[in-house]
């Protein structure tokens, strides 16, 4: 499924909302990147390197298959 978003174009990107540098870095927010033309941009922040911050990684990734590869 990654793969195939890759191939597409189909990015997952983490932007720290804030710049800098912090111990354990700052928090991040999730955008997907579709093909360097559009971002849809998250609104939650997940700590980074943390379970949830990749659960989340994974979850955006199904949704971009679904939606611009699969088209449902």
């Amino acid at each position: 499924m990654k793969e195939a978003c890759w191939y597409e174009k189909i990015y997952v990107v983490q932007k720290p909302i804030k710049v800098g540098t912090k111990k354990g870095g700052y928090d991040v927010t999730l955008n997907i990147d579709y093909k360097g033309k559009n971002t849809i941009e998250g609104n939650e922040t997940y700590q980074q390197n943390s379970r949830q911050l990749e659960n989340k990684i994974e979850e955006a990734y199904k949704y971009a298959y679904k939606r611009f590869i699969l088209k449902e």
